[in-house]
């Protein structure tokens, strides 16, 4: 299992530039790792251009079976409601 730090990836970064960071993590644990936790501790908003730049691409690029393999920790029911809403809208 692997977890990454959203807040981390955020900090210091714009929300393409961190969605790309985020993409770029997943991808690289995503054959070699059962899951992959997202912490969403201290996050206050996922804007569709963080989320287009992560989630989106993983979608486009490994179909949204790839989303299995993601787990949450830390989310919000409003955080979940809009990654549940993003995921509906991409596929």
């Amino acid at each position: 299992m692997c977890t990454i730090n959203i807040s981390y990836i955020l900090k210091d970064s714009d929300y393409p530039t961190a969605g790309a960071k985020l993409y770029d993590m997943i991808i690289a644990k995503y054959d070699t790792e059962d899951s992959i936790t997202l912490d969403l501790i201290d996050v206050d908003a996922l804007p569709s251009m963080f989320l287009n730049t992560s989630i989106g691409k993983l979608i486009t690029d490994k179909g949204k079976m790839a989303l299995k393999k993601i787990r949450f920790t830390n989310i919000t029911k409003s955080q979940a409601a809009r990654i549940k809403d993003y995921v509906a809208k991409v596929s």
